[in-house]
């Protein structure tokens, strides 16, 4: 039941048929994303403290009152950001539970696929995280945060059936005091974390000391093993899942990249 309600929100994501949309729609809709990408763009040069609505007309062709009517504020723009990363995010990571494999190599793929992303667009895998600060939330249009909000519940579900897969085939075992959330949790902020530090603070002597090796699987295993789930590292390769999950799942993400 669950997997198919994530299969239905994950299809609700995709692009509205253009032929039901009108020409006033679509050039909404196509503005919106310019404006989007403007923004995007002064946050990976400047950082977001840089992100105004004043250099975003600026560096658009529309009027700063343009850029008002599609977004009530900075902190608009970035939730709306963070839109856009998790509609884009979300396939990826359900097309792990798809996976050939163990529930422990579902896991590893679903891993690979968000290290992929993260690598492909740091901006908008941070506007998740800046999205849900009280400085953004509380200046965010209404309807935006309920987006996310939506698109967050979606997220978790999919986490959730990760964890299911793997108690219901006993690779996974919880241990006392451990709940499905906890791991949910401990999960997501490794691989966010993880991520995030690998790919936006390679100056770091602690994270260059790292990245001889693939330290995002590498803290994966840290944390599979930590739980129990099987098989362990030291008994299957993952590498091995990790590259298999690239080829299988994810090939025009790669190619993307490189």
């Amino acid at each position: 039941m669950l997997e198919q309600t994530i299969a239905s929100h994950i299809s609700a994501l995709k692009d509205i048929d253009e032929s039901t949309l009108t020409r006033k729609q679509l050039a909404i809709r196509d503005r919106e994303k310019e404006l989007l990408e403007i923004a995007r763009s002064i946050v990976a040069r400047k950082g977001f403290a840089h992100l105004t609505m004043d250099k975003v007309a600026a560096a658009s062709p529309y009027s700063k009152g343009t850029v008002y009517n599609h977004f009530n504020s900075k902190e608009d723009l970035i939730a709306a950001l963070a839109i856009e990363a998790l509609s884009r995010e979300l396939p990826i990571l359900r097309a792990g539970l798809d996976f050939n494999g163990s529930t422990r190599e579902k896991c590893v793929a679903m891993h690979a696929g968000y290290s992929i992303f993260s690598r492909m667009e740091p901006i908008l895998a941070m506007c998740i995280l800046v999205s849900r600060t009280p400085a953004v939330t509380e200046k965010s249009a209404p309807e935006r945060l309920a987006r996310l909000n939506e698109l967050e519940e979606i997220a978790v579900s999919i986490g959730d059936t990760f964890i299911d897969m793997g108690l219901e085939s006993g690779d996974l075992v919880l241990q006392e005091g451990v709940t499905t959330d906890t791991i949910v949790f401990a999960n997501w902020a490794m691989g966010f974390g993880t991520n995030a530090l690998v790919h936006n603070a390679q100056h770091s002597t602690c994270v260059a000391r790292q990245l001889s090796s693939n330290v995002v699987l590498q803290n994966v295993n840290f944390l599979l093993d930590g739980m129990g789930w099987k098989p362990l590292s030291s008994e299957f390769d993952y590498t091995k899942t990790w590259d298999r999950a690239l080829k299988e799942l994810y090939a025009d993400e790669v190619a993307s990249l490189n």
